[in-house]
């Protein structure tokens, strides 16, 4: 590059930071150590109250334009404040916690300067984490998302409309006339900022993407810095942005550059008055992307203003083939549920047939356990009927005892008589064996004995 295109190009490098003094030196460095000298660099401190603005002022590089906000406004207001600063044809963005590679700004400014048709130009990154290291396996889809390719200033708006922002912020390089005529962030955007400058920026002017890694981008994988990470306010706030981000595309663009980059899509491909044209963005608008019903509701919205104008109706007949009991139709559809919404629904509904068919199994448990339960009954009631049985038997046996009892107290009375009657008898048999009669007759009673022989 010669002298002379060095003094006539200068490029604003815009940095805002807010408390990051711990990461910003390494961010100031890359940028001052570029080789590309002629730039300025524009840093608004957004009320930084950790010691930001002494490490600042500590570099002594003329370069550097330092401007302090008194109280914290986030990053649009402080952003648009620093670009009524920006002096340079250019303007590239950076964060506080990134690092570009030397030679970034002279590739870009190359490119831009070699195509004056171009209205900002990005690069490839380097996805890393705080501490420097490469995050392309570890957050691949991320890492995809930044690769995304496309070659012609209609592809890149219809796939930023189509699928979401994929440019890398701290990478862009954009022409400040561009900017001046688009104008600056909006305000009201704080996730998506970005993705409504790039709409807006590529709706006016081409833009490319250059295939070398040109910056560390550093990706918080825990989601405690960044403020686009997917916390449940964050995530239905990037939706709604979304949503009021791509209809204000849509809604505000000419109907020359409406035609230019959607023809194509048209209900009707005759349409070309400036009533057809804007009936053509709601149907749009509606299909844009079908799974978010957000989208379905701007394009009725818009329909709902389209429908005021004079020959609406003839229009939506003649020209759309369409009545207005069709737009009825589209209306009792769900448009407002966000992707979030739709995804709690279907996790509860997931979450009711799941504790249903845990119902469902404890009612079968609970039948099986009963009729184990009135088997365990019969069981019982058989148990208590054999006991029963058992019981009477064991009163017949009792009784019968009883009987046998007071038999042996019979018997015993009559053994005792006989034994009383045996003793009175044994007491004769002495009496008459001691008798001297018994002992006479004794001799005649042996030869008795004999003679019986």
């Amino acid at each position: 590059m010669g002298c002379c295109w060095r003094c006539r190009i200068m490029v604003s490098v815009l940095m805002c930071t807010y408390n990051r003094r711990f990461c910003l030196k390494q961010a100031i460095d890359s940028v001052l150590c570029q080789t590309y000298p002629d730039f300025e660099f524009v840093i608004v401190d957004d009320g930084s109250t950790d010691g930001t603005e002494e490490l600042i002022k500590s570099y002594q590089d003329p370069r550097i334009r330092y401007f302090k906000l008194n109280r914290n406004s986030f990053y649009c207001y402080a952003a648009n404040q620093g670009l009524d600063h920006c002096q340079g044809d250019y303007v590239a963005f950076m964060n506080s916690d990134d690092a570009w590679l030397p030679d970034k700004l002279e590739k870009q400014v190359t490119v831009m300067e070699e195509d004056r048709m171009l209205g900002a130009c990005f690069t490839r990154v380097y996805l890393v984490d705080e501490s420097g290291n490469d995050l392309s396996e570890e957050c691949r889809d991320m890492a995809e998302l930044f690769d995304r390719k496309c070659s012609t200033q209609k592809e890149y708006l219809h796939t930023l409309l189509q699928s979401g922002n994929f440019l890398c912020h701290p990478s862009a390089l954009v022409r400040k006339s561009v900017l001046d005529k688009i104008g600056y962030f909006n305000l009201l955007y704080r996730q998506l900022a970005d993705y409504d400058l790039w709409l807006r920026i590529v709706s006016e002017a081409e833009i490319t993407v250059l295939e070398e890694r040109l910056i560390r981008f550093q990706w918080d994988i825990k989601g405690k810095k960044q403020i686009s990470m997917s916390t449940r306010e964050n995530s239905v706030r990037a939706f709604n942005e979304s949503v009021m981000i791509r209809k204000n595309c849509v809604e505000s663009m000419t109907d020359e550059k409406f035609c230019q980059f959607f023809r194509e899509d048209f209900r009707n491909p005759d349409s070309v008055s400036h009533l057809q044209l804007e009936f053509e963005k709601a149907f749009w608008l509606m299909k844009c992307i079908e799974e978010v019903p957000g989208l379905k509701a701007a394009g009725m919205e818009m329909l709902g203003q389209i429908m005021r104008e004079a020959n609406a109706m003839e229009t939506l007949r003649e020209h759309f083939h369409l009545d207005i009991f069709d737009l009825y139709q589209w209306n009792g559809e769900h448009m407002y549920k966000t992707p979030w919404l739709i995804s709690e629904i279907e996790e509860g509904s997931q979450q009711l047939a799941y504790y249903k068919d845990i119902l469902k199994q404890k009612d079968e448990y609970i039948g099986q356990q009963k009729e184990q339960l009135e088997k365990q009954n019969a069981a019982i009631e058989q148990q208590q009927e054999y006991i029963e049985g058992q019981r009477r038997q064991a009163a017949h046996y009792e009784e019968q005892l009883d009987e046998l009892g007071r038999r042996m107290e019979q018997k015993t009375g009559q053994l005792k008589k006989y034994e009383d009657k045996i003793r009175e008898q044994d007491e004769m048999i002495q009496t008459y064996a001691n008798s001297t009669s018994w002992k006479i007759t004794e001799p005649m009673r042996k030869i008795m004995r004999l003679l019986k022989k």
